[in-house]
């Protein structure tokens, strides 16, 4: 989360755990479509701050699995997507992604990543 660049994960299956806590703390998330998304164990202080604090309190009490589309419409993730053959399709949304902010300085990016971050806390 501190990484002066900006994040992007790429969930490509399920997102339990560890895995989730990652993934809440890049900047941007981006699921395929599937059956299964995101596991909520865990994830007691960025989740609440991603989703809000009495969702986040109704997922993690009841350890709920979300699929790609319902984790898209509580703002858990950015993007969904259509999975592919390759099981990728996460992967390269998240790199067509990167290639938009490739043309942004480096410096007004990392600016503007800190002051949204610090935004956050106040």
């Amino acid at each position: 989360a501190n990484l002066p660049v900006p994040t992007i994960a790429a969930i490509d299956g399920t997102a339990l755990g560890g895995g989730l806590e990652l993934a809440l703390a890049c900047d941007i998330r981006v699921a395929g479509r599937s059956e299964y998304c995101c596991g909520i164990q865990g994830g007691t202080q960025r989740l609440p701050r991603t989703i809000g604090v009495s969702l986040a309190k109704e997922l993690i009490f009841s350890a709920r699995i979300v699929d790609g589309e319902e984790a898209k419409s509580i703002g858990l993730i950015s993007h969904v997507v259509e999975q592919n053959e390759a099981g990728d399709a996460a992967y390269r949304r998240a790199l067509a992604l990167a290639r938009e902010f490739l043309p942004q300085g480096p410096v007004a990016m990392r600016v503007a990543k800190l002051a949204i971050n610090q935004g956050m806390e106040v």
